[in-house]
């Protein structure tokens, strides 16, 4: 028997070894059989005759060399397959322990290459609900590109001085792989990436907080896009810094010299991520957006009976002037604990910008105001400094427990310098302009957040409670003066006497009225809110919410009238021109809701009754004190219809209040500026307005085409508007005072808005690119009262555009845009048929060629066109940049030589109208000048650290037909077959 058992041991080790020592493995070097280059990222199967169910698989790396190992000896069949490609088949035999099969070459296949593009159609665009995806392999962009070239070639979606739209709405967030990125600086994170990185673009509806984990919209959602990127660049470290100087030979601006220096850098480390960016330039580029906490550019905040997420206005958009900017940036998210139960998602961003503006308004008003001409030309010196850090941190305490805090802090500074000078005549007499403003602003905000929320057993079943604190500060120190002298008749053009002409004296009629204004003021707020839902069945909830807000504030406006040198010492405050107050609301909101969800379509409604109190106390000026007690019902109304899976629907209905202001409840004059007085109103109702949003959204999958209609109505009941006098005679304090104008606010009926969108976007396969189509409507109806008598100004504008977008390489870029807008505003009580018709276009230009040894060409043109219909003008510039370039250091660095605005044509002309007037200005602008410029492109991914992202698994590469969409036949990882192609 141990005879027996020993000979069975020999045995199969003798057959495990000779097993071992007839298995063996084969290498290869994949090529390209018309250049000799190698081809990595093919695939390659290996399938054995004797047993056919059992096959192998590999990916060429880097240098398009493979191997395989643990192959039995025995006959062999070889496939080589990559995206443009014919397959190669070669059979060979396993007799060795190491085998090397020598070169294999590929060739290119056209015939395959159609249907490849056929199958690209069918990734543009997917829709799951309200979510729209663009597969970013289906718009082309140069490697060295970042996201908002990628926006910019989407259907849908319109990019314009930083602001996103998508769908007809503004895009307020944008986060990376789900998480925040850059808080709201959308400007700041469309910037940061490059387009390279990018899989995806999710654009969406994001719920509130709340509302995401009761699974109950509140009607607080805003759009959001997600940005998913490809997994194999989420392990590595990527970027772009970039360099340049140039000379402006013209003189346009008080700088010949120009530079540029920025960049962004990018650390991602799977849920570790720490995102980079800088930039120091005279040139005009703001990338990103800045918090005005202090108002200085305008209005704060949004209306006190909306349950608002924070304080602060983000401005987006370039201010008028020539800017010098300072700014950095920095983002951070990681998640940690065992089961990475807490996640932290924070940004700190440094703005420092320098404005200088030379600008010249030319102004007509029209009836109903008298028929008076504006003429003015100013200078202004602005230095803002800007400091905001922003954090979101979130613990999952269970599988049924959460708390969130947003904790926030803002430092703003303001430093303005300016001074206008100009004269007004006609109907209204004749007035000179002169006006001198220096002033230091700054003021600081700290506000936090916390949400927290708990599933109590029963499936639908939640309660959320979530709170909000602000406290704000700031000082204000200005010194100002401006022309005080009153009004005039019109001068003949003629002496009846002498027969000679006449002028006015300037110099006669100004007399300027020095001031030094001190304004500290302060305020907070405390926001509170709870909400319970409960499940009624399989598909339908009921919330229960209620809401507390409390807004307190004090300020106080210490004006002195003094001489030239702005000396207070001995002074007094002049009652006329200071004020003090302090105001307090108080807004209590509570109300049922009710939420439907079935197979992917959704109805959401909420109602609620809403109280709330206006307190508020003039100081110093012995006024009554003001309190009003206001009472309102609000609702909100959600549905979303899922047609299929290629056609939704959503409608958005909602009501609110926006209650005045005490400044404009305050029954007390604003003398600051003596030609333009105004006055509050303690009759001041608040204003009601409903809101009505639709969207519905085609995606053909099968033919890639996207198609899009977005229409949003607004009413407005009590509309806050305004009253206006022109050159009224008031007496007040014994001083008869007989300004240009005089405003106070009013309650009016009837304000209108309404506006429409359609978009059509599909690839133009002859021209291997995407045509993207939009058209809409925008109609406004703002009433106000001049001379006593109801005005309603109306205005209308229809506006369509053309994107055509390449999509053959990433050598071969380009974006052709035309927008066109003709616009009509006419005012109720002007002239029958008298209407303010202008027309706009412009016509643009971006590309970038790239041609062998790494040369590339790249520039881009804009012409502009401003016609006038009824003042007859025409105003049009063409602006062109030029620049040639060479790649460097293995194509990761580029030096372009170029010339901007190369017809020194810029003029930064604009048109606006208003209520009885239009107006043209100009503002400074950067001219033509003469730079160059080094970039280099950072691209190091996985643990080696490789500069070649084609070394790792996942990677989509350009085929070399130019087709676009599909990865290189490369594996997720090494040894298993690539996914299927649907």
């Amino acid at each position: 028997m141990y005879r027996i058992f020993c000979l069975t041991i020999f045995l199969f080790v003798l057959g495990v070894g000779r097993a071992m020592a007839q298995s063996g493995q084969v290498t290869a070097l994949v090529v390209d059989a018309e250049t000799g280059e190698t081809v990595p990222g093919a695939v390659i199967e290996i399938v054995s005759k004797s047993n056919p169910d059992h096959k192998k698989y590999a990916t060429s790396g880097y240098g398009g060399a493979f191997q395989v190992r643990g192959l039995a000896y025995g006959q062999y069949t070889l496939s080589v397959s990559f995206l443009g490609y014919a397959p190669t088949v070669k059979e060979f035999q396993v007799t060795k322990a190491t085998q090397n099969l020598g070169r294999i070459e590929l060739r290119e296949e056209a015939v395959e290459i159609d249907a490849v593009v056929k199958e690209v159609q069918a990734l543009r665009t997917s829709q799951k609900g309200d979510t729209v995806s663009y597969n970013a392999d289906a718009f082309k962009v140069t490697a060295d590109a970042d996201v908002e070239g990628l926006l910019k070639k989407m259907p849908g979606l319109t990019v314009s001085d930083g602001t996103v739209e998508a769908q007809g709405e503004t895009v307020q967030k944008v986060f990376v792989d789900g998480k925040e990125f850059f808080g709201e600086d959308v400007t700041s994170a469309i910037k940061s990436l490059p387009a390279q990185a990018v899989e995806r673009i999710e654009v969406y509806n994001k719920l509130s907080d709340q509302a995401e984990f009761s699974g109950i919209d509140d009607g607080e959602s805003y759009k959001a896009i997600n940005i998913v990127t490809r997994e194999n660049m989420r392990q590595g470290t990527f970027g772009k810094v970039y360099a340049g100087y140039g000379y402006d030979a013209d003189t346009q601006t008080e700088d010949r010299n120009k530079y540029v220096i920025g960049g962004n850098v990018n650390f991602f480390s799977g849920s570790k991520r720490l995102s980079l960016i800088g930039l120091f330039n005279n040139i005009n580029q703001q990338n990103f957006s800045f918090e005005d906490i202090l108002g200085v550019t305008g209005n704060t905040g949004g209306g006190h009976g909306r349950f608002g997420r924070g304080v602060g206005q983000y401005m987006v958009r370039h201010q008028s002037g020539v800017a010098s900017v300072n700014a950095v940036g920095l983002n951070y998210s990681d998640t940690w604990g065992s089961r990475d139960q807490v996640s932290f998602q924070g940004s700190y961003f440094f703005n420092g910008t320098r404005t200088i503006d030379r600008s010249r308004v030319e102004r007509w008003y029209e009836e109903p105001a008298p028929i008076d001409t504006l003429y003015t030309s100013g200078y202004s010196r602005t230095e803002n400094f800007n400091n905001r850090l922003n954090a979101r941190i979130e613990w999952k305490i269970s599988d049924n427990q959460s708390l969130m805090i947003r904790p926030g802090f803002s430092f703003q500074s303001n430093d303005p310098f300016s001074t206008t000078y100009g004269r007004q005549f006609g109907e209204s007499g004749y007035s000179v302009i002169d006006n001198f403003e220096e002033a230091f602003r700054h003021g600081y905000s700290i506000n936090t957040s916390a949400v927290y929320r708990v599933r109590l057993g029963k499936p639908g079943r939640t309660l959320t409670v979530d709170g909000f604190f602000n406290y704000y500060d700031s000082q204000r120190k200005q010194n100002s003066y401006s022309n005080d002298f009153g009004a005039y008749e019109p001068y003949p053009d003629i002496d009846p006497d002498t027969g000679l002409e006449m002028r006015p004296n300037d110099e006669y009629l100004t007399d300027l009225v020095y001031q030094r204004v001190l304004n500290p003021s302060f305020r907070y707020r405390l926001n509170g809110r709870i909400n319970y839902t409960e499940p009624l069945s399989k598909y339908s909830q009921l919330s229960l919410s209620y809401r507390a807000s409390y807004n307190y504030q004090e300020n106080d406006r210490s004006a002195y009238r003094t001489g030239e040198n702005f000396n207070i010492a001995g002074l007094s405050p002049d009652p006329l021109l200071s004020n003090a107050y302090r105001s307090s609301y108080l807004i209590h909101s509570v109300g049922p809701g009710f939420n439907y969800s079935k197979n992917k379509s959704t109805f959401a409604a909420n109602v609620y009754y809403q109280y709330s109190t206006l307190s508020g106390e003039v100081i110093r000026t012995g006024a009554e004190p003001i309190r009003h007690d206001y009472d309102n019902v609000t609702y909100f109304l959600m549905g979303q219809l899922y047609l299929n899976s290629q056609n939704t629907l959503r409608i958005f209905l909602r009501s609110y209040t926006d209650n005045p202001e005490v400044t404009q409840l305050q029954n007390v004059y604003d003398l600051s500026d003596a030609q333009y007085i105004s006055r509050g109103n303690p009759l001041l109702r608040p204003s009601y307005t409903h809101n009505l949003r639709m969207h519905y959204t085609n995606s053909n999958v099968e033919k890639g085409r996207t198609f899009m209609v977005m229409l949003s109505a607004e009413a407005t009941q009590d509309y806050i508007s305004s009253l206006t006098l022109y050159r009224p005679t008031l007496e007040i304090e014994n001083t008869v005072y007989r300004p240009l104008q005089y405003t106070e606010p009013c309650n009016l009926d009837g304000y209108w808005s309404i506006r429409s969108m359609a978009s059509y976007g599909f690839p133009l396969n002859f021209i291997k690119s995407n045509l993207n189509l939009r058209a809409g409507v925008t109609y406004s109806l703002v009433p106000s009262l001049v001379e006593g008598e109801k005005n309603k100004s109306g205005n209308i504008g229809y506006d369509t555009g053309v994107v055509l977008g390449s999509n053959i390489s990433e050598n071969i870029d380009f974006t052709l845009s035309w927008d066109g807008l003709y616009n009509e505003a006419s005012n109720s009580l002007a002239t029958v048929g008298q209407k303010n018709r202008y027309f706009y276009q412009q016509a643009s230009a971006n590309f970038k060629f790239i041609f062998g040894a790494g040369f590339s060409v790249s520039g881009s043109a804009s012409y502009n066109q401003y016609r006038g219909f009824t003042n007859n003008y025409n105003d049009e510039y063409l602006i062109c940049n030029l620049y040639v370039g060479k790649k460097v250091l293995r194509q990761m660095g580029e030096i372009n030589i170029g010339v901007n605005d190369i017809f020194n044509q810029n003029t930064a002309f604009s048109r606006t109208t208003g209520s009885g007037w239009t107006q043209n200005s100009w503002n400074s602008v950067i001219g033509r000048y003469y730079s160059i410029q080094f970039v280099y492109n950072l691209r190091f991914f996985g643990k080696k650290g490789s500069k070649n992202i084609k070394d790792y698994d996942g990677v989509v590469e350009p085929s070399r037909s130019g087709s676009v969409g599909m990865t290189r036949g490369s594996s997720p990882r090494p040894g298993f077959p690539p996914p299927p192609r649907h």
